[in-house]
This record gives C-alpha cells, structure tokens and sequence, in this order.
C-alpha cells in the first residue's frame, strides 16, 4: 500500500471514529497544556533564582575574599584594599570592594525640615547600605531603571551619590531621582543624593542601597563588615584563586584568607529545575497516555472485520501497522496543537498577572510566551501518539485473515 493509501485511510478511520477521535484529542491537548504551562512557569521561576543569585552573590566565575576572623564578620582593612586593587590590575581581572552598614536610619531633607523614612520588614527585610566601586555592575546583575549607575568620579564627592531599590524610592515621591537623603553615619548624618533608582529584584531578595565604597570609608559607615568580590574567567578561576592566596600572605599582609568561588551554583540551580521538570513531563507523559492506549486497543478490536478485510485485498501487516500508527500520530499531532494553541491564548493575562502581583513581582524577567516550551509540548503530542499507537499497531498487524473474517 502507498504511503499517501495509507494517510487516507488514517483520515478515514478519523471521520469515523468522532467519538474515540475526541476524547484522545481533549487527553492528549489536556496533557499537552498542563506540561507546556509547567515548564514555562517553570523556566520563569529558573530565571528568577538565577537572577536573584546574580544580583546577591555574581556572575559565574566571582570569587569572594574574605580575611578570616575568629570572631564576628570578616573585615578587610581599607589598606588591604588598596593593595588588592594593585595586585589585581595585574591579573586584569574585574573586582570591587562590598563595604556594608546593616539598617542605618535615614530620613529625606525637604524645604522645610526632614522627614524619617521608616524601612523594615514591609520592604525585604532590613535594609542596608552597601559601598561598592562602579565596576560591581560588570559583577553583578545590576539593572537601573531611573537615572544613572555609580561612576568612578563619585568617589571624590563630598555628597555621596546613592542608587536606591525601588521600594526606597517610592518612600521619596514622585521623582526619588535628585532627591536628598541623610544616612545616619557613627556621629553625624551624611548628606546624600539618590542618582539612580534599582529596578527588578525578586520579591524575597535582600534590599540594598548602593553608595560609593570611598564615600562609606570617609564617613566610617560599615566599618565592621568589609569584602572583596573579583570576577575571572572560568578557565583562569583555580589559578587567580591561588594567586590571591599568595598575595594575601605576602604584599597584602593579611595572613590566611578565605576565597568562595561562587560559579557553581547557577549551573546547579538550572540543573536541578530541568531535571525536576523533565521527570514531571515523563511522569505526565506515562498518565496522559493510558487513556489514549486503552482507546487505541478498543478501536482495533472494534475493526477486525475491516483488517481482515483490507488483508484480503492486498494490505500487508507492516502497511497496517503503519496506518494504525499514522492515525495516532495524526490526532496526537492536532491535540498537541490544540493545548498549546490554548496555553499561548492565556499566556499574556497569566504572565502579566505573575508580573504585577505574583510570585515574581519585580523580577526583571522576560515575561513572553517561551516557544521552547511550545517545541518540548509538542514533542511530547510525538510521544503519545507513538506510545498509544504503538500496541494497537502492533495488534492491527498480527490479525489473522480467517480470524478477522469469522469474526
């Protein structure tokens, strides 16, 4: 039998068939939606852990320089600072300081007075303020949305320049960008200028406040907690890390140091999402095809009479096999079009729920339909079809003739 016999006879079997044909379609577009739905919301949350990750810890490969300490946080002195910073412009790596004063008390300057701005648990948590150089952009995910990142020059100010999270900067009015802040230093306020406004963040990330690390050393703000953060090629992280260890023994004065290579997890996360979703997909892909299975096997044993009698006729048991197979390809096919077609129908309502409200409110995501997931549905709808049309191929093609033709 000709492939183009067999396709008409699968299409036949289809216009016949209406009651068997829908159901299959509604299980197989059902089982469809629901993996291609999972594994979008799924590859959102992936994006917005990694995001996270990048915006508190770094890019892949960042190295982060603590000096060891018995007791309370690890603090690098602003001399040892400066001398990691000579030693790295021959490694020609990036690195910044991280300098942080843990929920110091601000209040904004008005034409009238000041006004205490109250932060706490409503906004993530305490906020704190972090001194870093300007080069933390190309370490971390950093994404500004009003105004302007920290510049090299900041550093020479009188009035320190601060980059505020987006819920600090809705506690400054309208325009946060310009406005005058005072942060509560160990014996004065220092008078400060927001320039630029944060945006993105998942929602349960820690709030910061950026401000540049010489200004926070001037002005003695975070004195007990001071780090070292330097971003290296994959390739060279092993060498840099044992180069720093000789530094910190030798031209840093330091003694022992301890060094974190933040690289690994990202790829653990992305890991860990994709298997989690590979086997939700292979444990849908074994429940939604049951019911196809089992409606396959009926419709084979209702059309006996008709294999024996294309049997006889000339057709041969792989040319049944193919047709039977053909058909559950051809209505898994059209099911699997039909949930995706359903789930990019509600996508955009969906997505820009998650975006406002949901659990990833503030995360700089791209919030569009993810056509990988589209590609995996479907290639799930293959799936099925093969895993329901198989057995009842096989079945189609060990008909007997006299059998069939009794019966």
């Amino acid at each position: 039998m000709p492939v183009w016999g067999m396709v008409l006879s699968a299409f036949a079997e289809i216009r016949t068939s209406k009651v068997r044909v829908t159901l299959t379609l509604l299980c197989v577009s059902a089982l469809v939606a629901v993996v291609t739905l999972a594994i979008a919301l799924g590859g959102l949350a992936q994006q917005a852990v990694v995001q996270t990750f990048e915006q508190q810890v770094g890019r892949p490969v960042t190295l982060t320089v603590d000096a060891a300490s018995q007791e309370g946080p690890p603090k690098l002195s602003d001399e040892a600072i400066t001398r990691i910073e000579a030693d790295l412009r021959r490694y020609r790596v990036v690195g910044s300081p991280l300098r942080t004063a843990q929920a110091p008390a601000f209040r904004q300057v008005l034409p009238d007075g000041v006004r205490p701005i109250k932060t706490g648990d409503d906004d993530g948590g305490e906020l704190s303020v972090v001194g870093a150089a300007p080069s933390l952009d190309r370490i971390r995910r950093i994404s500004v949305v009003s105004g302007r990142w920290l510049k090299p020059v900041d550093d020479h100010r009188m009035e320190p320049q601060l980059v505020v999270n987006a819920k600090f900067a809705k506690k400054l009015g309208p325009n946060p960008v310009g406005a005058v802040v005072e942060v509560g230093a160990p014996r004065q306020w220092v008078r400060c200028r927001v320039v630029g406004v944060l945006g993105g963040g998942a929602p349960w990330a820690a709030s910061e406040i950026y401000m540049p690390y010489r200004a926070m050393a001037r002005w003695r703000l975070g004195e007990e907690s001071t780090s070292y953060v330097v971003r290296v090629p994959k390739a060279d992280a092993e060498r840099v890390k044992e180069q720093l260890k000789a530094d910190a023994a030798g031209s840093w004065g330091l003694g022992r140091v301890e060094i974190y290579r933040q690289e690994g997890d990202t790829g653990v996360i992305s890991g860990t999402f994709g298997k989690v979703l590979l086997a939700v997909a292979a444990f849908l892909l074994v429940l939604g095809s049951l019911p196809g299975l089992v409606l396959g096997l009926m419709a084979v044993r209702q059309r006996r009479s008709e294999l024996g009698v294309q049997r006889c006729f000339g057709a041969t048991g792989p040319d049944l096999f193919l047709t039977v197979l053909l058909e559950a390809l051809i209505v898994s096919c059209a099911g699997g079009a039909l949930g995706i077609a359903g789930v990019y129908a509600i996508s955009g309502p969906l997505f820009g729920f998650l975006r406002d409200q949901g659990p990833f409110a503030e995360a700089d995501l791209a919030m569009v339909f993810p056509w990988r997931a589209a590609l995996l549905g479907m290639g799930v709808a293959v799936c099925v079809g093969l895993l329901t049309g198989l057995i009842p191929a096989l079945r189609a093609m060990q008909r007997s003739v006299i059998q069939a033709i009794r019966s």
